[in-house]
């Protein structure tokens, strides 16, 4: 099965904790593989990484970032930290892929964290990862992330989209930690 939690709103790496926490639950081994992200800022991996059968890896680096014209667009973000997308990035993200094609054999569940924000950025393209999933019939997986390709979502068995209906961002509210990330 290939299940697929996307969409703008809060929950998308929440509901693939909680999948693999019930895949874990079921003897089943789990690889979490983080991209776009650094596992050591998000509280989440602290409790993980004391389970049995998950292995937890991120190819992204600490902080945020974006492409250069989504800064240059918005250029307020910067005074929050985001920084430009650059060519680490891309390295970063296929290092996460040649890990996942390098280790599959040994889990049941393959968690995909933020993979469709690595493609809607250009640091990973989408037939790559179709091509793993189409490799790998026997395997379950769960992609994360907004802005999903169509192509990604036809793709999939399961299709939740997230939908945000209110952010406390929208009021200025800085995300908070333990809860947020």
């Amino acid at each position: 099965m290939i299940y697929l939690f996307t969409g703008n709103g809060k929950g998308k790496t929440t509901a693939a904790i909680g999948t693999s926490l019930r895949a874990l639950g079921n003897g089943e081994k789990v690889l979490f593989v983080m991209f776009m992200k650094d596992k050591t800022i998000t509280s989440e991996t602290k409790v993980l990484e004391k389970l049995e059968n998950i292995t937890i890896k991120s190819f992204g680096r600490r902080g945020f970032y974006l492409p250069k014209e989504e800064l240059e667009k918005n250029p307020d973000l910067k005074k929050y930290g985001v920084r430009p997308i650059e060519e680490i990035d891309v390295k970063l993200a296929y290092e996460g892929l040649s890990f996942i094609k390098g280790n599959i054999k040994n889990y049941d569940l393959i968690v995909l964290d933020e993979i469709c924000v690595a493609i809607h950025f250009g640091l990973v393209k989408k037939e790559d990862l179709i091509n793993l999933l189409k490799e790998y019939p026997d395997k379950d997986f769960i992609l994360t992330g907004r802005n999903c390709p169509q192509d990604l979502i036809d793709t999939a068995d399961l299709v939740t989209e997230m939908k945000e209906v209110k952010h406390p961002y929208q009021k200025g509210i800085k995300a908070k930690k333990g809860l947020d990330y």
